[in-house]
């Protein structure tokens, strides 16, 4: 039997994916006809959701027919070796080169007969930095999915080189829809995942733990083990199969190597493109090249995409500057091929913070340096070119994307250890992560981007030393225990961006005082007094999201260059006091999606009143994005419009509805029960 050609097979797969999205989109036409507002109307978000997804798939459908003439359907001389199961794997390869090889297909195969194997629950997969471990996972669980069984649910986490538990735990439990917004412990978080995962015993679920480097308390998180874990079944990866099989009691084990050097140069192949196919002399440097590269996706993914677009001379100059291979050397190449001296700087921001990074922290820390053109610049435009030089991190394979949207992006720990290592200092200095390395004094004094996470204790010494030249530094205390109110800023006077996370602040150091340059300070902790933030005159960008704040006070009125205002998630903010929005001239967004409610109208309004009135946003003239929940729809008939005037985004919720969650530009979510005196009246 001659095999189906991989392209031929990747359009049938794509073909079966489009059919099952249409058939849900016909499923969910049944909601769109119910009614809403006592009736009156067809239900508007069921029709707006229901129309953009099938615009949506017409538009895939018209793609996959104008893709689907072949001249050949199947190979008339397969490699050797190839037979028809790793061909429907490599079906299921990506149009970037992500895809299984020969040699890999038995390995993907084993892992899914292992985890079909009833006996076994704890399955893992080892292999060296940049092999294609993650990528293998994906594939895996995109063919789980695919054929809808045998686990009813499959749920991932990013482990990393520190684990932190809080995290891997709403990771999970994002993955489960479940809220643990109420549970302030760790425990509780725990108690409430295991109720969870242990809820439906019959009901399989996969749970994908990657990038472990070493033990993980599994009963801390929230997963069930031993006989508990009857329907629960774990899929790991490690560069480390002791972490695997002694530490985490993996039952069958997978190792991942390099690729071999035909593998190798078919994948750098594919990713050129026809650049090769009438260029011999070309052809005979990429040979030489993806040779260089270790066998590792990661690099050749990286360096493939650089060279794919350049002349003859960039390859050269490529096999000039890396002799023979080496992680380093061949990241620090593609990092030098990078357009702007801002995106080298977004890189090795997103190296310092590794693993999967919020968008918004990015947009944060670009701002306090000056990434995206001059300091007056719009937050939109901001925006704008932030996501322009993602993108060309995005097409150099510098960056990946982070599975949730735009809002997150991630970036491989091979990438963050070449970040903070030797190869980048010099021009611009050093870059400090305490999980990688010591802490010597020479590189204090020229370090100029630092993240710590250790406990409290260890926090404080470490914040007695001199960072002078420093203009980034983020802080996160290890186990949410101490308080950190003593830590000192006073040799910090260059510092343009801070955030500090997870740690008990009861009130602001008065060493920030002295932080006359800082540009963006986020902070996401147990939080009291904040008055002293009002000194901070420069400020342009402040969150406090997902923070235990409970009042805001009158000093962030005196914050007059503040372009971004971010309460999301703030469930305790009860009080905004009289003055904190009223000096804000120059504010374009303000977040507060699920956070402050109590707006008031005119006729509440006291001297005593621990809300705000909403008419006191009529006076935010530059505002362009609003998100806010408004808990009495009264209130809007009394005090005149919201200030729509500027508005490009916002997403208002009038009377508490929960359950819509789709994002766009504008969505107000309106709930009428209740309601009758405002649809009585004219």
């Amino acid at each position: 039997m001659k095999p189906i050609k991989g392209e031929v097979a990747r359009w049938v797969n794509e073909v079966g994916s489009v059919a099952d999205e249409v058939r849900d989109v016909l499923d969910y036409d049944r909601e769109a006809k119910k009614t809403c507002f006592y009736g009156w109307l067809p239900n508007p978000k069921a029709r707006y959701h229901l129309g953009k997804k099938a615009s949506r798939k017409v538009k895939d459908i018209r793609e996959l027919i104008a893709r689907g003439q072949f001249k050949e359907v199947y190979s008339e001389n397969p490699p050797p070796g190839l037979v028809g199961g790793a061909l429907y794997v490599n079906s299921l390869a990506g149009d970037e080169g992500d895809f299984i090889t020969d040699s890999r297909a038995s390995i993907f195969q084993g892992i899914m007969k292992a985890l079909n194997d009833e006996k076994v629950k704890v399955v893992g997969v080892y292999g060296p930095g940049g092999v294609g471990k993650t990528t293998l996972l994906e594939i895996v669980e995109n063919k789980l999915r695919q054929e809808r069984g045998p686990f009813r649910m499959i749920v991932k986490a990013e482990v990393s080189r520190t684990p932190d538990l809080n995290n891997i735990q709403g990771q999970i439990a994002n993955a489960l829809s479940l809220n643990l917004k109420d549970k302030e412990s760790q425990q509780g978080r725990r108690d409430l995942l295991f109720q969870r995962l242990q809820r439906y015993p019959n009901e399989k679920v996969l749970i994908i733990l990657d990038d472990l480097w070493g033990a993980l308390d599994l009963k801390a998180v929230g997963i069930p083990l031993g006989d508990e874990s009857r329907n629960c079944k774990l899929l790991l990866t490690s560069r480390d199969k002791s972490v695997l099989e002694q530490k985490l009691h993996a039952e069958q084990t997978f190792h991942l190597t390099s690729l071999e050097e035909d593998e190798a140069f078919k994948l750098f192949e594919k990713i050129v493109g026809d650049k090769l196919r009438d260029d011999e002399e070309l052809k005979v440097k990429a040979v030489q090249v993806a040779t260089k590269l270790a066998g590792l996706p990661l690099l050749i993914n990286s360096v493939a995409s650089t060279l794919k677009c350049s002349d003859v001379s960039t390859w050269e100059d490529m096999l000039i500057k890396i002799e023979y291979p080496h992680n380093e050397r061949i990241v620090k190449w593609s990092y030098d091929h990078l357009e702007s001296e801002e995106a080298k700087c977004l890189f090795l921001l997103c190296g310092l913070i590794g693993g999967t990074i919020e968008v918004e922290l990015l947009l944060g820390l670009g701002m306090g340096l000056g990434l995206f053109g001059g300091f007056d610049n719009k937050m939109q435009s901001s925006r704008n070119r932030l996501n322009t030089m993602l993108n060309s991190l995005h097409s150099f394979c510098l960056l990946q994307d982070g599975g949730d949207g735009k809002e997150n992006v991630t970036i491989h720990d091979l990438y963050s250890e070449v970040v903070v290592s030797n190869v980048f200092s010099g021009r611009n200095s050093l870059m400090i992560n305490n999980n990688y390395g010591s802490w010597p004094k020479e590189k204090r004094e020229k370090c100029w981007a630092c993240l710590v996470n250790v406990g409290s204790g260890r926090l404080a010494e470490l914040m007695l030393r001199r960072f002078p030249h420093v203009k980034i530094l983020m802080l996160s205390e290890q186990y949410d225990r101490g308080d950190c109110s003593k830590i000192d800023f006073t040799y910090m006077e260059e510092l343009r961006a801070l955030y500090l996370c997870s740690m008990r602040i009861t009130s602001l150091p008065s060493s920030m005082e002295i932080l006359g340059n800082l540009q963006s300070l986020s902070i996401n902790c147990y939080v009291g007094d904040v008055a002293n933030i009002g000194k901070l005159k420069a400020l342009r960008i402040l969150s406090f999201a997902k923070s235990r704040i409970s009042r805001l006070p009158k000093e962030i009125g005196e914050l007059t260059n503040l372009r971004s205002l971010n309460l999301n998630h703030c469930y305790l903010l009860k009080i905004i006091e009289p003055g904190a929005l009223k000096g804000l001239i120059n504010l374009e967004e303000l977040h507060m999606r699920r956070s402050f409610d109590r707006w008031m109208g005119k006729h509440e309004m006291t001297s005593k009143s621990c809300g705000v009135g909403l008419a006191k946003l009529k006076s935010l003239t530059k505002l362009a994005s609003l998100e806010i929940l408004i808990r009495q729809p009264i209130i809007l008939l009394e005090d005149g419009d919201l200030p729509f005037g500027n508005l490009v985004r916002f997403w208002i919720n009038i009377g508490n509805l929960e359950g819509w969650g789709y994002e766009c530009l504008a969505v107000m979510k309106l709930n009428l029960e209740g309601c009758n005196s405002i649809l009585s009246r004219n």
